[in-house]
């Protein structure tokens, strides 16, 4: 017993400390991190809009299939890995916790390996089956080559951020991953305005941002295996096929998730490029950037409280995870109205600092986001939603949950609101889409809710502390 004892101290602060205390310090750094992630992205349209104009910003929305790829490959294995070694954690077995980590790490970079070499080999057709049109083809194609090779350290960004997390570093995951999206901003800077190397130099400043931070996490792992230190660290890679097909089951509705944005992203494009050309497709960018302020919010919660709902899941202590939901879902969708009336409000200047000398993309974005806006505080369920279900291993409904509101709404709608409404029919989609999507949320969180008291209530503890 001394060893599980050992092995148990390490995390006793997830089980034991109140709920809302360890809600706030874990989601206050993660939404710190992914809104400084979200600034940095958005300072990066803004520099390449001002900079390359409005065909640039469409030729890296036309990419962003592939790249939503990238994501949910990372997505799967950081979500899914990271959900089971926060329940192996909780459930006092932190040696299998470390092999897990271990063997996820190489799946990340095998997997990115894949991704590099298939973009390089194929990026001709590749953008060509996207949509580029031969105006912006050659950029979209100079965007992917250029990127391509980093596909490992983006996937192992991700994966570290939430692994250093689930080792009760929340403050230091996020100094590493604003460190990363400052160096990128600055990099900007210099590759686009000083030394003028276009949309590639957008690309490769990203890509050494994401790689900074790959890194950093990386050495931190090896530092603490070299010592020996207690808590998570590298290892020898442990569990083989079966625990992978379990890793990639439980993170397979982040990986549909993704995927079904850069399907949807993708349909959209095309519709807005029929309608109304490469400025629709630009305005499209501007709507998903100023919209990722409301994602970065909805996932820094989701990913802040996936610690603690997974390692309270794996000590059996429901009544804690539930308590974590309702308050990250009350959180997140009380964000989501404030968010919902700002972003409203100030659609025209939020257009105007992305392209200022095109009137006629500021006014098709502006009408684009007013629309938009409405759906922010309904996304806070669906993706919040999402995550609790993967944390606590319930990948079934997480997967009903991805599919409907990533994929299945939008086509839809995509296919029937624009021969009734044109472009605002477009617009429209996001709004009904989170609609439907919230409304499904809340069938299944009720549904859990209820199958969880009845199992607290007829658990042999609590049939024996009332009887006493």
């Amino acid at each position: 017993m001394k060893g599980t004892n050992e092995e148990m101290s390490g995390n006793v602060g997830f089980l034991n400390e109140p709920v809302g205390r360890l809600l706030v310090k874990n989601c206050g750094p993660a939404m710190v991190s992914m809104l400084v992630m979200a600034l940095y992205q958005m300072v990066d349209g803004m520099m390449v809009g001002r900079r390359l104009g409005p065909d640039a910003l469409a030729a890296v929305n036309i990419l962003y299939p592939v790249i939503a790829l990238l994501v949910g490959l990372a997505v799967m294995l950081g979500v899914g890995g990271n959900a089971r070694i926060a329940v192996l954690l909780g459930s006092g077995k932190k040696r299998e916790a470390r092999g897990v980590l271990s063997l996820v790490i190489l799946l990340g970079v095998g997997l990115g390996a894949l991704g590099t070499a298939g973009s390089l080999a194929f990026s001709r057709p590749l953008t060509s089956a996207l949509g580029a049109s031969d105006g912006v083809q050659a950029m979209t194609r100079l965007y992917l080559v250029t990127i391509a090779p980093f596909f490992s350290a983006y996937i192992l960004s991700f994966i570290l951020d939430q692994a250093v997390r689930n080792d009760g570093k929340a403050g230091f995951a996020t100094l590493v991953m604003v460190s990363g999206a400052l160096i990128n901003i600055g990099l900007d800077y210099v590759f686009l305005f000083v030394l003028d190397m276009g949309i590639a130099g957008a690309a490769l400043a990203s890509a050494i941002g994401q790689s900074f931070s790959a890194t950093v996490f990386l050495v931190y792992f090896v530092a603490k295996a070299i010592r020996r230190s207690d808590g998570l660290r590298i290892s020898r890679p442990a569990g083989g096929m079966q625990v992978v097909s379990a890793i990639a089951v439980n993170g397979s509705s982040e990986l549909l998730g993704s995927l079904a944005l850069g399907v949807v992203t993708l349909a959209f494009n095309r519709a807005l490029m029929s309608q109304i050309g490469s400025l629709g497709v630009a305005a499209f960018a501007l709507v998903q950037y100023v919209m990722m302020l409301g994602a970065v919010f909805f996932s820094a919660l989701g990913s802040g409280s996936q610690p603690v709902l997974s390692q309270n899941f794996g000590a059996g202590q429901t009544d804690r995870v539930s308590q974590a939901l309702h308050i990250v879902i009350g959180v997140g969708a009380a964000i989501g109205v404030v968010l919902g009336v700002s972003v409203f409000a100030g659609a025209s200047r939020m257009a105007v600092l992305f392209v200022p000398d095109h009137p006629e993309a500021i006014a098709i974005a502006s009408n684009a986001i007013r629309i938009v806006a409405w759906s922010l505080p309904l996304a806070a369920i669906g993706m919040i939603g999402s995550v609790f279900f993967t944390s606590i291993e319930k990948a079934g409904m997480s997967l009903v949950i991805a599919a409907g509101r990533g994929l299945v709404f939008p086509l839809i709608a995509l296919a029937v609101f624009p021969n009734i409404w044109e472009v605002n029919g477009i617009w429209l989609v996001a709004v009904t889409t989170e609609l439907a999507g919230a409304a499904v949320t809340m069938v299944l969180l009720g549904r859990w809710n209820t199958a969880s008291r009845l199992s607290a209530e007829s658990s042999p503890l609590r049939v024996g502390l009332e009887g006493a």
